[in-house]
């Protein structure tokens, strides 16, 4: 992972306070939800060994990450699709985990 990477652009996070004015709580509470909802398909998905899936899940959640600005998360799940791309199981698990611990870091500055 590039050490550049933030866990979130603030940059972006204003322009879509900006851009969304009232409706950027709104934003971010569908943003979370989706991301609780890819991180149980991606768990899901690696218990299951189906690759596909696994990298389909990062895939989606790479887009979603990257319009919130979380630049750590879409990094992550670049590397998870990837993984998935190449059927490296150990390769998604620890993905996976980068995947996760980002997600942790990133909730309480969204909020």
């Amino acid at each position: 992972m590039v050490e550049s990477v933030q866990d979130v652009n603030p940059t972006v996070l204003q322009a879509l306070r900006e851009l969304m004015q009232d409706d950027y709580a709104l934003l971010l509470q569908t943003f979370l939800a989706d991301a609780e909802l890819r991180l149980r398909q991606l768990r899901s998905a690696l218990s299951a060994d189906d690759m596909d899936a696994f990298r389909q899940a990062a895939h989606s959640f790479k887009g979603s990450c990257g319009n919130m600005g979380a630049e750590v998360l879409e990094q992550a799940c670049l590397e998870a699709e990837a993984a998935g791309l190449a059927g490296d199981r150990a390769g998604a698990a620890s993905s996976l985990t980068l995947i996760e611990q980002g997600f942790t870091r990133l909730q309480p500055l969204l909020r």
